[in-house]
């Protein structure tokens, strides 16, 4: 584009730093954010020149007013994208499917990880899977039956946990996820871990829901539950979000989360979240067994008094 050598390289470069130092971006895509607000700006095109041969450039208003909207941008695209593209995914997901088909899942590893790696939450857990999973269940024993909430992709990492045997209910609330998680299930169903998959939105559920989740576990509670980075999440939508939420959960060992930097900027976040947890775990009466710390992960180890 002709507008984009009206733009100095000075200028460009210094934007693109100073935005990927700041949130987990990449360079080409901060460059692509910024340049789509750049050339918006008529008075922006008109000044860019002059102004990039003063030394203080970066004070200047109408930089400053792209800068704002370029970081608002992202924040609201990384808020936004937790996974990647769904036909990313599908095809992703489409050459798993062919490859247990003709190979024993023991020979899919690669592939899992690749799939974990597409959402935010597992990508963060993919090098040290079997040590999560270790720690976990030398707390609460092998369990036989878990039960995981708003799983995103979490399910694909059962094939590091050393579980042998278990019954899994994956919950989430978009249709075809939950359709994947069933479809995914029965290519393994040779294997000892049956999986289900159960549509649920935590902003409307009714007093039928915990029936229904353990009608899944032959009409028993789960040894453990997940609910991974869930409770600060939901708290920041709407205060009050989780005050039922343990109503709803069947299960005798719960197991909390929450992250140590922010999801969209490259910040500390470990006081403000575990501040939340510790409040949850103290309203809900819950007795807290184990703190586990990870590298960007806090896990809480709780169960009913």
């Amino acid at each position: 584009m002709a507008e984009l050598n009206l733009i100095p390289e000075k200028i460009v470069k210094d934007s693109v730093e100073r935005i990927v130092k700041r949130y987990k971006i990449s360079a080409e895509q901060a460059e692509e954010f910024f340049l789509d607000e750049a050339l918006k700006s008529k008075n922006f095109m008109e000044n860019a020149l002059e102004f990039s041969e003063k030394k203080n450039f970066s004070k200047w208003n109408e930089y400053r007013k792209i800068m704002k909207k370029t970081k608002k941008n992202i924040y609201y695209f990384l808020r936004q994208y937790k996974h990647e593209p769904e036909e990313k995914i599908k095809e992703k997901f489409d050459e798993l499917k062919k490859a247990l088909k003709k190979e024993k899942i023991e020979k899919t590893m690669d592939l899992h990880k690749e799939l974990l790696s597409m959402h935010i939450s597992s990508k963060e857990r993919i090098e040290f899977y079997p040590e999560f999973y270790k720690k976990i269940f030398e707390i609460t024993g092998t369990p036989e039956s878990l039960l995981d909430v708003s799983c995103g992709f979490n399910y694909f990492s059962l094939v590091f946990s050393g579980l042998k045997k278990l019954n899994f209910v994956g919950t989430e609330y978009k249709k075809e996820f939950v359709e994947q998680m069933k479809e995914y299930f029965d290519l393994i169903k040779d294997s000892k871990i049956k999986g289900k998959g159960f549509l649920l939105d935590l902003k409307n559920t009714d007093f039928e829901t915990r029936n229904e989740l353990m009608d899944l576990n032959n009409g028993k509670n789960f040894d453990v539950v997940f609910l991974f980075k869930l409770i600060p999440v939901m708290e920041r939508e709407k205060k009050g979000l989780t005050e039922n939420l343990l109503d709803l959960i069947p299960a005798k060992w719960i197991i909390l989360s929450c992250s140590k930097e922010s999801m969209t900027k490259k910040e500390k976040i470990a006081f403000r979240e575990t501040t939340i947890m510790k409040k949850f775990i103290k309203e809900n009466s819950l007795y807290l067994n184990a703190k586990i710390d990870f590298p960007n992960e806090i896990v809480f180890v709780v169960k009913r008094e």
